[in-house]
């Protein structure tokens, strides 16, 4: 197991007692990568649970029990991983003003094809030509990987602003045969635009992952028939354990490494993985009802792209404010875990006319 820092590598968790570095402890901090832009895209088309009735042995009752997902998003044929990137980054350069970016990163499990990458299929719809451009693979800690890197490029010279979308067509890759799997996966895309902002920014990040793992979450046949069709498969009690232990450890070392106070933090935005599993996690880490982002009982388990679709949507109804304490964390396939805590640098959206 390896745990990444993002002031430094540390080959364990720090103990509990560790206090925040003294860069962290001196009041004013100085300007750091900040989500300047902040967009989201989900299918039309919507897969109720009363659909995958139809499809599999399942019920509603069933899947509202288990993951408390109500209907997740189902793309066309047409709707590939970098067709709806591509939507969400629209929305985020927009929300930034429309800047130009110099890099851009696409996070993704489920792209069009091995190559060529997601992201030079984004910066061709956009008409980036010329930026830098590659794919992240971290399942769903996809995003929260993305940012780190993002950030550590702006942080080191080789970028100014960076184009980080979270994409994925998660049910091109599902068994509609196996009712463990098929309920929880949807379709959607997310997408950031990360550069120095006035002010806020990102004050912590956490990145691990555990190839030990790696049987937990995986596309492939079935263990138990190797002549099977290659899917989404999964081992449902050992996921859930190590997710929510992953993910509490995540958001509280997150909390103390930012020099904050769990109770303080306004928004917690977890991987969308399923309800179980973010209740689980906000218990553990002490989080009240309010302060806990959740979407997934609408879109699902979106896998990289939830984080930052929650994120679009909380943004888009005005739900964050400049300067609120953000922490997301997530955990995925391979397995991956991590997590960023930031400084909110955008106001609410203007009120559209008429609404």
């Amino acid at each position: 197991m390896s745990v990444l820092r993002s002031r430094g590598v540390s080959l364990e968790a720090p103990a509990a007692e560790q206090q925040p570095s003294a860069s962290l402890d001196t009041g004013e901090l100085p300007p750091a990568p900040a989500l300047l832009g902040i967009g989201g895209y989900a299918p039309e088309t919507v897969l109720s649970n009363a659909e995958l009735e139809a499809m599999v042995e399942t019920s509603d009752t069933w899947i509202l029990e288990r993951t408390g997902i109500r209907e997740r998003r189902r793309g066309r044929a047409d709707q590939t991983a970098s067709v709806m990137g591509a939507a969400a980054a629209r929305r985020a350069l927009e929300r930034a003003g429309s800047p130009t970016v110099d890099c851009i990163i696409a996070c993704t499990a489920s792209p069009d094809t091995l190559f060529p990458s997601v992201a030079c299929l984004i910066q061709r719809r956009l008409g980036l030509g010329g930026a830098a451009a590659f794919d992240l693979g971290a399942a769903c800690s996809g995003f929260v990987y993305g940012v780190t890197v993002a950030d550590a490029l702006i942080r080191g010279g080789h970028s100014t602003l960076v184009l980080v979308v979270a994409t994925e067509s998660m049910t091109s890759l599902v068994d509609y045969h196996d009712r463990a799997t098929c309920v929880l996966f949807g379709d959607g895309a997310g997408a950031a635009v990360v550069g120095i902002g006035e002010s806020g920014g990102l004050r912590a990040s956490r990145l691990g992952a555990d190839g030990a793992e790696a049987e937990l979450i995986y596309y492939g046949p079935r263990a138990d028939d190797p002549q099977s069709a290659p899917r989404i498969r999964m081992a449902g009690k050992g996921t859930f354990r190590i997710a929510v232990e992953r993910m509490t450890e995540t958001a509280l070392a997150l909390c103390a490494d930012a020099g904050w106070r769990p109770e303080d933090v306004e928004h917690f935005v977890p991987h969308q993985a399923n309800l179980r599993i973010i209740d689980a996690v906000a218990k553990r880490i002490g989080a009240r009802p309010e302060q806990v982002i959740v979407n997934g009982d609408m879109f699902g388990n979106t896998s990289a792209a939830s984080i930052p679709l929650a994120l679009a949507e909380a943004d888009a109804a005005g739900r964050l404010r400049r300067g609120d304490r953000v922490v997301g964390v997530a955990f995925g396939a391979g397995s991956t875990w991590g997590g960023i805590a930031l400084e909110w640098a955008l106001d609410p959206p203007a009120a559209t006319p008429g609404a």
